[in-house]
């Protein structure tokens, strides 16, 4: 385990998963100046290692992240200069993440504001607690969100949702999330979401995570594309990854009938 002042990271080549928690538990996981470059330190930490397979994103205390730190906000000289700086390092550890080959999932236990929502929105699997809120929070201050919120939330819930939750400042129960995609599955306590989170990471780390990563550039590139250039990407991928061992695997394991061993490579 490596502890940061507000983060705890738990890379684990023995189970090829990477676990980070937001640890500011009496601050209810706030995001402050000191959490986004731990939280950049720690991406760059599990972008280094070549057998993580699977990252896990969760929190310590009653909350996952109830947004920016306003009280450290309301201090600073210059709030226009602060928000900058915090948000171009935070965004710096948004775009690791996604550019990891491993799938990342949120695992979320309560309250997820903001920031923290963005956050949620970046992974690529969202699981919650039945006690679990979403709420955009930024523009309810009178800011325009960040950290891709806007980029990731109507993607997945639709745009009619998203202005709702942008405008009217809607706040969507874990019913809600689970109705409208926002999440996959709702667990009844946080325990059983542990647990259900420790079975997605099992099946996850034993998937071919070349292809994982490959077809998460495919899916990231597919709103921007034409058809054409896109089939150009899906032809360029397909073709690399037919050399890879995991491809290779997956055919014997076909034939052989068999369960597939994939190494990610």
């Amino acid at each position: 385990m490596i502890q940061y002042d507000t983060i705890e990271l738990d890379i684990s080549e023995t189970d090829e998963c990477a676990t980070l928690y937001l640890n500011r538990p009496e601050q209810l996981n706030a995001i402050n100046r000191q959490m986004c470059l731990d939280f950049i330190s720690a991406m760059k930490s599990i972008s280094k290692k070549d057998f993580v397979r699977c990252i896990l994103i969760a929190a310590r205390g009653p909350a996952f992240c109830a947004g920016g730190d306003l009280a450290e906000f309301q201090k600073a000289k210059d709030p226009g200069t602060h928000l900058y700086e915090l948000a171009s390092i935070f965004h710096g550890g948004i775009k690791i993440l996604k550019s990891i080959n491993a799938p990342s999932i949120a695992a979320i236990n309560g309250p997820c504001f903001g920031v923290g929502f963005s956050l949620a929105c970046a992974c690529d699997i969202r699981i919650c607690a039945q006690g679990a809120k979403f709420n955009v929070a930024f523009t309810n201050i009178g800011l325009t969100p960040d950290s891709s919120l806007t980029y990731y939330l109507p993607k997945i819930i639709g745009l009619p949702l998203t202005n709702e939750m942008v405008y009217l400042n809607k706040v969507l129960t874990s019913k809600d999330a689970l109705e409208n995609r926002l999440v996959s599955k709702v667990y009844g306590d946080i325990k059983c979401m542990q647990e259900g989170a420790e079975k997605l990471i099992a099946k996850i780390k034993n998937g071919p995570t070349l292809a994982y990563g490959n077809t998460k550039k495919l899916l990231l590139n597919s709103y921007k594309n034409d058809l054409n250039t896109h089939l150009d990407r899906e032809l360029e991928s397909v073709s690399k990854m037919a050399g890879t061992q995991d491809f290779q695997e997956g055919m014997s394991s076909f034939f052989e009938r068999r369960r597939p061993n994939y190494k990610g490579k």
